[in-house]
């Protein structure tokens, strides 16, 4: 049996996506072509959400350069959609990055900096301070393994 691509079956709610997204296409082309030969490729997608049209730039920077054409794209969408649109959202769309994980490495102090803090305890003054001291030594200790 040959491999078939997810295209090829007759799939109702495939159909139905890829309508949606060749309507979203033209709309976007169409808002490019209205716009300034720079600003047009910085709008990387729109998506129409009952009477709205929200119109996605990678940057609040082209975002807000974009926001002085809206009744052009406003326009142009309505031109080629279905739907009438009343109003244009600008949205910035930030790209996914895979971050490697980071595993964080525990440094526990020397049993001389251990010392150093259990003989400033002892200098302490009866407190809530001294009592702190004790506790960090203690809990500093136990983590180093000593």
């Amino acid at each position: 049996m040959a491999f078939k691509p997810a295209s090829t079956h007759r799939n109702r709610t495939t159909k139905l996506l890829q309508i949606v997204i060749e309507k979203q296409q033209k709309i976007l082309k169409a808002i490019q072509a209205v716009l300034p030969e720079k600003l047009a490729p910085e709008v990387k997608g729109c998506v129409i959400k009952e009477t709205k049209l929200l119109v996605y730039a990678d940057s609040a920077v082209w975002s807000s350069q974009l926001r002085f054409f809206c009744r052009s794209m406003q326009e142009a969408a309505n031109t080629v959609c279905d739907n009438h649109i009343d109003k244009i959202q600008l949205k910035v769309h930030l790209p996914v990055r895979d971050f490697p994980e980071q595993k964080t490495k525990l440094e526990i102090p020397s049993q001389t900096n251990i010392d150093a803090i259990r003989s400033s305890q002892l200098q302490a003054p009866e407190s809530d301070l001294k009592q702190s001291l004790i506790s960090l030594s203690r809990t500093m200790e136990k983590l180093s393994g000593a």
